[in-house]
């Protein structure tokens, strides 16, 4: 199973994302419920899409937001995971590897949930390189 993060979804979401075309290309190869979004995946793409700092013109609405995301759950490739077990104790560790950035917590805890629920991160950001134990597919 894999699990894209946030930057992907908003890729495969909106087409004048920068990367659209490779997400695009890549969730075309993907099989049935083979990607999940988790409840922080969830929460950033909702956050993210609804602020024009971020998507500037192409920023919705949260009633949007929530159309565009129960567009994304309703195709058949995708599913929703629940929290596996043992994804605190990996998230502990985790984040005892770094020092502060902006996105240290949220990168750190889907890379404890892939590692927890041995899916592999489908990301475009080459900083998920840097955890060791988990499966990682970086797109460009």
């Amino acid at each position: 199973m894999n699990l894209p993060d946030v930057n992907f979804w908003i890729a495969i979401s909106f087409q004048s994302h920068v990367h659209h075309g490779s997400a695009k290309t890549w969730m075309q190869q993907a099989g049935q419920q083979s990607c999940c979004l988790c409840r922080v995946t969830q929460m950033g793409f909702l956050r993210l899409i609804t602020n024009p700092k971020v998507l500037r013109g192409d920023a919705v609405s949260m009633a949007q937001a929530w159309r565009t995301f129960d567009e994304l759950i309703s195709d058949e490739r995708v599913a929703f995971a629940e929290e596996p077990e043992g994804i605190e104790a990996a998230w502990r560790t985790l984040t005892q590897l770094r020092t502060f950035s902006p996105n240290v917590w949220s990168d750190a805890y889907l890379a404890a949930f892939a590692q927890a629920a041995d899916f592999e991160v489908v990301t475009f950001d080459r900083g998920f390189t840097q955890y060791k134990n988990v499966r990682v597919t970086i797109l460009s």
